[in-house]
């Protein structure tokens, strides 16, 4: 028994490690994360003014950037689960998924630094577990709480654009 379940473990984390390679691979391209993300700024700013309509519509969006590089599931299977979302609250859940894998291709794959990023973090989102999120400026605008608590949370780090100062 102790055998079959380190086989399993092994199995299990090998497959992880070959999606986490794959996932960042060769074919993907600064200029192509840089097409994903006014689409994911849009997503992040719809959720933190509580509007699920154009949260989906930016998700549609973001899906149809995506579609124009590789193959890249673990970021659109969480933004088609917000097109298919029947509350705000499951919408948020799911950009919590795509939001850690946007922040993932950046930091592995980089951006072209055009655009200002800057992680954000939310200790109190999802039950205490915390959150975080990409948005393109200093001034917290929490995606998790919208208007309920728009300003929880503080910018991380910059990941890209040029160097600014806190505000």
């Amino acid at each position: 028994m102790k055998n079959i379940i380190s086989s399993l473990l092994f199995v299990v984390s090998f497959g992880l490690v070959t999606v986490t390679a794959s996932a960042h691979s060769k074919d993907l391209k600064p200029e192509f994360v840089d097409t994903l993300v006014p689409a994911y700024l849009d997503l992040q700013a719809s959720l933190a003014s509580d509007n699920l309509v154009a949260a989906q519509t930016a998700a549609k969006a973001l899906i149809t950037a995506a579609a124009q590089g590789p193959k890249f599931t673990p970021l659109t299977d969480p933004v088609a689960q917000i097109i298919a979302a029947d509350s705000i609250k499951s919408a948020r859940q799911y950009f919590l998924n795509a939001s850690n894998e946007m922040i993932s291709l950046v930091d592995h794959v980089g951006t072209t630094g055009k655009q200002s990023l800057f992680v954000a973090h939310c200790p109190m989102a999802f039950g205490g577990k915390g959150g975080d999120w990409l948005q393109g400026d200093r001034k917290v605008n929490n995606p998790y709480y919208g208007s309920m608590m728009l300003r929880c949370g503080s910018i991380k780090t910059q990941v890209s654009g040029e160097p600014e100062t806190s505000e």
